[in-house]
């Protein structure tokens, strides 16, 4: 058990839940921002835009915990963010909307940082309490998620009083979210925090185990499934006669479902094993997309799918994040960490953009056929093989 295991996770919890809040506010405040200066079709552009830049910065971000440490990388990632937040404040105050898109595009760091917080938790973590100890910084999001959407209306109002266009408030507190974390950090990560093991003047030869490869591929079905389906949630709801109060509940189950059962999912991947939560997790997907298609009461119907969507993303992602701890030595996890977090992005912005056409063609129901489908297949790729052995990573010396 590291020394500082404590101080760590306490830092990074601390620094997640300031980090939720500011994406909470951030992406629901970008949407109507987006479609209030470009109409309803850019509505999805401040999550697609901020998911394709958590993709883009996800690998440099990696290869700077190689060089140099978590802490350098994550405030790295957290400086971009606050570049981001800057251009999509003044964007928004002068109605400039090419500068709010790129301003989404930065704030896709402060999204990479998110997802690698949950890896520098498993650097300080025993074997046997990786998963717990992942999850417990997974779940610290649940805090900031569920206030952040809240915001909306003080921001608004923080926006007139400061002489300022309504939007454009949800960013300046994005702005000292992400300067209190970076702030946090400085205190509580040490310096030259990174797996244990890694060492610079080793070349790793970029090749991922079977093991390796499942774990990824299952956290980017799991996220194409999370980001498809709950893009177009709010539209099929409103669709169906929802009153605005039933769609925000809804939507507030899916979130506390994404995070708030992260530690007994940890649990579970520890003391039963990872495959077991990566298959309880690929079950709710599935289910989550059944009952779009089967559930007769098109109301219960949504709003159960949107609670197990939620838990199932959760179950897959803690689950096949510690499996690909477990399948990677030491010198090569911070490449696949950031293989891991890009693909996982690429496959949530293809969900977020096949949904709308979707949609289109044949309604919520193919839209969730299609994620059924997905799941299933990466169920069968999960099943375990006879006779066959996960190669190692191999590592070079210089």
């Amino acid at each position: 058990m590291h020394p500082q295991r404590s101080k760590v996770l306490s830092g990074l919890i601390i620094a997640q839940i300031m980090v939720g809040a500011s994406n909470g506010v951030t992406l629901s405040m970008g949407s109507l921002l987006a479609a209030h200066l470009a109409g309803a079709a850019w509505g999805g552009s401040a999550a697609t835009f901020t998911t394709i830049g958590a993709a883009l910065f996800s690998i440099p971000l990696a290869r700077m915990v190689q060089k140099y440490d978590r802490r350098t990388s994550l405030t790295t990632g957290m400086l971009l963010g606050c570049l981001g937040a800057l251009a999509a404040m003044l964007g928004a105050q002068f109605g400039i909307s090419p500068v709010i898109l790129l301003g989404f595009l930065f704030l896709g760091a402060m999204s990479a940082v998110n997802l690698q917080a949950r890896f520098a938790a498993t650097d300080v973590a025993s074997e046997e309490s990786r998963g717990r100890d992942l999850s417990l910084v997974v779940w610290s999001t649940t805090i900031g998620a569920i206030a952040g959407p809240n915001l909306f209306t003080p921001s608004a109002r923080f926006s007139e009083w400061l002489g300022l266009e309504q939007h454009a408030g949800a960013y300046l507190l994005c702005l000292f979210g992400q300067l209190v974390a970076i702030g946090v950090w400085r205190f509580t990560l040490p310096k030259g925090l990174k797996p244990a093991g890694t060492n610079t003047t080793q070349l790793i030869v970029k090749k991922l185990t079977a093991g390796a490869r499942r774990a990824i591929s299952t956290v980017a079905v799991a996220h194409f499934s999370m980001v498809g389906l709950m893009s177009m949630a709010a539209v099929h709801m409103d669709h169906l006669g929802l009153s605005l109060s039933i769609i925000g509940f809804t939507i507030s189950l899916h979130v506390a479902g994404m995070y708030a059962l992260s530690p007994v999912f940890g649990l579970l991947s520890d003391k039963i094993g990872r495959r077991f939560g990566i298959f309880l997790g690929l079950g709710m997907l599935g289910a989550a997309a059944l009952f779009m298609i089967c559930w007769p009461d098109p109301q219960w119907s949504v709003v159960t799918s949107m609670i197990l969507l939620g838990l199932g993303w959760n179950s897959a992602l803690v689950s096949s994040s510690a499996l690909l701890i477990d399948e990677t030595s030491a010198p090569a996890r911070t490449f696949a960490q950031g293989r891991s977090d890009l693909v996982m992005n690429l496959a949530g912005a293809s969900g977020g953009i096949l949904a709308g056409p979707l949609i289109t063609l044949g309604g919520m129901p193919l839209l969730a056929g299609v994620v059924a489908i997905v799941v299933a297949i990466q169920a069968v790729f999960n099943l375990p093989r006879k006779g066959t052995a996960s190669p190692q990573p191999h590592i070079l010396a210089q």
